[in-house]
């Protein structure tokens, strides 16, 4: 029987090297809680590709993270672009050869009520949380099938399952996010995805 201790000791050792070798995309990593996802990639041992709209913030992020720049990249790219998307996933596997770990968090917040809610920052939501979502989904699975594993983490909220007076936008795409992770959980083994 394993005690507690061992497992402890196991846990320890492996502590800085659960993601060596691996290589993630982060978007709206330049701050907040992409920048912190990023920088513990970058202590598991991982490359991380920090993924951003501001090249100056990119950048900066990048090199906070990783002062050597050998295991952080900064990316200039707006999700809700299919151009840049497709581009920038092509860039992160020509620079390392792979990408087996998608942080789909780029996101923004705006509050007030439905009936005041512009259609046009309504729009603004849904391209950035759910379209980009799904670009970013649809160009790093194409690699992942090929290289036959990846994970895709979406960031979720308690908004994924619960309502908000002030935030129906937000509360809409986190629910579909849901509904996008399930579909393509499910296709994926059929296209020869393996969970990394």
């Amino acid at each position: 029987m394993t005690s507690h201790f061992e497992i402890a000791d196991r846990e320890a050792m492996n502590a800085g090297r659960r993601l060596l070798g691996k290589v993630a995309v982060v978007t709206g990593a330049a701050g907040g809680i992409g920048r912190e996802i990023a920088l513990t990639f970058i202590r598991e041992g991982a490359t991380v590709v920090v993924a951003d709209l501001d090249r100056d913030r990119t950048a900066a992020a990048a090199r906070d993270i990783d002062p050597s720049g050998e295991r952080a990249l900064g990316l200039t790219m707006d999700v809700t672009n299919e151009e840049q998307v497709e581009a920038g996933m092509s860039r992160v596997v020509e620079a390392f050869g792979s990408l087996d770990i998608l942080v789909s968090n780029a996101g923004i917040q705006i509050v007030a009520p439905l009936v005041e809610f512009e259609f046009a920052k309504w729009k603004t939501m849904m391209d950035i949380h759910l379209d980009g979502a799904f670009l970013t989904t649809r160009a790093a699975l194409r690699q992942m099938y090929r290289q036959k594993g990846g994970s895709i983490i979406y960031m979720g909220s308690v908004h994924s399952k619960e309502a908000s007076p002030l935030k129906a936008p937000y509360v809409a795409a986190k629910h579909a996010l849901i509904g996008l992770a399930r579909s393509w959980r499910r296709k994926g083994p059929l296209m020869g995805s393996v969970p990394t």
